[in-house]
């Protein structure tokens, strides 16, 4: 913990928690902008008498609903050293994180912009409300698509304005890869999960148990029918790649883990046809007029809830073959004339307005107006 006994310098921008903040500083903050970093465990701790005034008024004015006392005074400190450097705007991309969204609630003198960073479901708030309570409040929230927004009523939590416009990652990674062409016949993207995750948890051990079948069966296919097969990585973690060479081979080809790299991204790009479960990227991937096949063997309802042409449920090794080989041969034309409802539903993505530059016109809006004000 560093001790600092002078008050920071003001900026515009305070962006939340480390996550993948270079994507805000090179493509979406204005290179003028000052912004600083405030992550959710805080490393900088303020001594001054500012901070303790405009602590002790944030503790008068923000009433105490935690069960635990020193979790409310955490939270109302982490609130109050955001308000010592009087931004306009916080920013984040941790769109689902309890913190980020108890300083909405409790902080009206900011507009607090979250950027959705992955599919929502809604075992993934159950989960979070066996522990805490679960209240998702957004000022302003670019999500991917009118799916989201559709699921954030059905939930019940509360957006003052809603962006569906597409992931900013995707948006990015059409920057980053660039000239691809098919290269294999299929694309796996992982979604390897470690065996120690399943404690206490049946729906991941429902997902790891679909993950197994799924691969045993993809490796038949690909083999039975001479199938070129990349696996796109999460990690590059050997436990990750020795899974996968169980199973697939000791030739498997894969393409590296590193985010940074978007080779992800590149391996779909440059297959015919991209199988996943449970994957954000296969969202993203048919908003680029990709061939995608989110493949399901459970009977669970809840997990990736999005409708065919996109999810097909599967009894049979035949049935899965089958939906296989029909995606694959069929011509592109009609593959996005089949999905380009559901697409723009769920990834309302527009290569000729990203949303990298939505949000930093909104932000440019919104930082123009306070400076008038």
């Amino acid at each position: 913990m560093l001790y600092k006994f002078t008050n920071p310098e003001s900026v515009e921008v305070v962006i939340f928690d480390n996550s993948c903040n270079e994507l805000f500083t090179e493509y979406v903050l204005d290179k003028k902008l000052k912004y600083t970093i405030i992550e959710s465990k805080l490393s900088t701790l303020f001594i001054t008498s500012k901070m303790i005034w405009m602590f002790i008024k944030n503790i008068i004015k923000i009433k105490n609903n935690e069960k635990n006392l020193f979790s409310y005074l955490y939270k109302v400190y982490l609130l109050t050293t955001i308000n010592l450097y009087n931004p306009k705007i916080v920013l984040t991309f941790l769109d689902n994180d309890l913190m980020y969204h108890w300083l909405v609630r409790n902080d009206n003198s900011i507009k607090y912009l979250a950027i959705q960073n992955g599919i929502r479901q809604k075992f993934e708030f159950d989960k979070l409300e066996k522990h805490a309570s679960v209240e998702i409040n957004h000022d302003y929230y670019f999500c991917f698509g009118m799916y989201d927004i559709d699921f954030n009523k059905r939930m019940g939590f509360k957006a003052k304005k809603s962006f569906p416009c597409g992931s900013l990652k995707l948006g990015i990674s059409e920057i980053k890869v660039k000239n691809t062409e098919k290269k294999y016949d299929i694309c796996l993207l992982s979604n390897y999960k470690q065996q120690r995750h399943i404690k206490n948890c049946p729906i991941t051990k429902e997902i790891i148990d679909n993950n197994l079948l799924l691969d045993k069966h993809v490796s038949k296919y690909s083999k039975h029918n001479n199938k070129t097969l990349i696996i796109a990585l999460r990690t590059n973690n050997d436990e990750e790649i020795n899974y996968y060479k169980s199973i697939y081979g000791e030739h498997t080809i894969f393409s590296s883990g590193l985010v940074e790299s978007y080779s992800s991204y590149r391996a779909s790009r440059e297959s015919q046809v991209t199988l996943a479960y449970q994957s954000t990227l296969l969202l993203e991937m048919l908003a680029t007029k990709n061939k995608v096949l989110h493949i399901d063997f459970t009977d669970n309802k809840n997990l990736f809830d999005y409708d065919s042409p996109i999810k097909y449920k599967f009894k049979t090794y035949d049935e899965m073959v089958h939906k296989i080989n029909d995606i694959y041969m069929m011509n592109l034309d009609q593959y996005i004339n089949i999905t380009k409802n559901q697409q723009k539903y769920v990834m309302n993505y527009d290569s000729n307005n990203p949303p990298h530059e939505i949000i930093k016109n909104e932000i440019n809006i919104i930082l123009n107006n306070s400076r008038t004000c």
